[in-house]
């Protein structure tokens, strides 16, 4: 978090065992900026981030034209809060955001490999989810970049209490939606997005959200590597520091 209370916090994931992919999540999330404040900013941003990744080994990268996806890197969710132009939300492959409002009321989340590339038109490479053909990416359009969530929208899902922003790589899905005897999760005023797996007295602190959710998954027996990142949002300080 910086001065004016703008922040930026990612989660990025290796994808299904390919080499280096430890190594490029570290780079992608290290080459990230302090702040992001609008689609072109987050634009660059994953630009920065595939860059990096790629830096890694050259020699894997395809001589045809745009962003190779010949190997699969890693997988990225930005989350990035300024206070002149509210939460931005980007993401490429099958880690996820979520928005639970503290207060009750529907939430929100992210679609992995929606597009066929989330959110993001332009960013780290990565094969398609259910064959090994892979795609080469167009330069990125910034109208299918991001969701782009105003600070009047924040501020109306924030009430009285606050909200939850909660980055996460795809190890956590499974074991919640097993707790929980879930198939998915809904966006309707029940589910709260991931909100069903965060009881009302466990949502006190950004600490307490990532340490809730990552006790769920390890109850319910982690399958994959898990990483989750919070930033807790009230009325009183629209920015508090993100945990990871």
């Amino acid at each position: 978090m910086i001065g004016d209370g703008s922040w930026v916090m990612a989660v990025a994931d290796g994808l299904g065992g390919h080499p280096f992919g430890d190594e490029a999540a570290q780079a992608a999330v290290d080459a990230l900026p302090e702040r992001i404040s609008s689609p072109a900013e987050m634009a660059s941003a994953f630009d920065a981030a595939n860059a990096a990744a790629w830096a890694l080994h050259p020699e894997m990268r395809s001589p045809s034209e745009g962003v190779s996806s010949v190997i699969a890197l890693t997988t990225l969710v930005v989350a990035a809060w300024t206070p002149q132009s509210g939460l931005l939300v980007s993401w490429v492959g099958d880690s996820m955001a979520f928005l639970v409002p503290i207060a009750g009321g529907p939430g929100w989340h992210s679609t992995p490999h929606g597009g066929p590339m989330g959110f993001v038109s332009r960013g780290i490479g990565m094969f398609r989810a259910s064959s090994g053909d892979s795609y080469e990416l167009p330069p990125g359009h910034l109208e299918n970049l991001s969701d782009d969530v105003s600070a009047e929208r924040v501020e109306g899902w924030i009430g009285d209490q606050g909200l939850l922003v909660v980055l996460a790589s795809d190890g956590l899905f499974d074991p919640v939606l097993i707790a929980h005897d879930r198939g998915w999760f809904g966006d309707d005023p029940d589910d709260l997005s991931l909100g069903f797996a965060l009881p009302p007295d466990q949502r006190g602190s950004a600490d307490a959200v990532a340490d809730t959710l990552m006790d769920t998954a390890q109850f319910a027996g982690l399958i994959d590597n898990t990483t989750i990142a919070v930033a807790r949002m009230t009325c009183d300080q629209l920015a508090s520091a993100p945990t990871a």
